[in-house]
């Protein structure tokens, strides 16, 4: 499979705000390692270019306590 990052950069562009944080929710929930694990490495490289900043990310619950 090759990705064309450019049109993957674009298509999510053109995504409305709502569809861009539907995106960014799932690259930071655990969906994203079953797709990596389906999909391989270089998928799952194109896809870490659309998680949430650091500063926006949850918690986990052992780094609460």
């Amino acid at each position: 499979m090759e990705l064309d990052i450019q049109e993957i950069r674009q298509n999510y562009a053109n995504l409305t705000d709502e569809e861009k944080e539907i995106i960014r929710r799932l690259m930071n929930s655990p969906a994203r390692s079953v797709i990596a694990k389906v999909f391989g490495p270089e998928f799952d490289a194109a896809l870490g270019q659309f998680m949430l900043p650091m500063s926006q990310r949850g918690r986990g619950l052992a780094a609460r306590q």
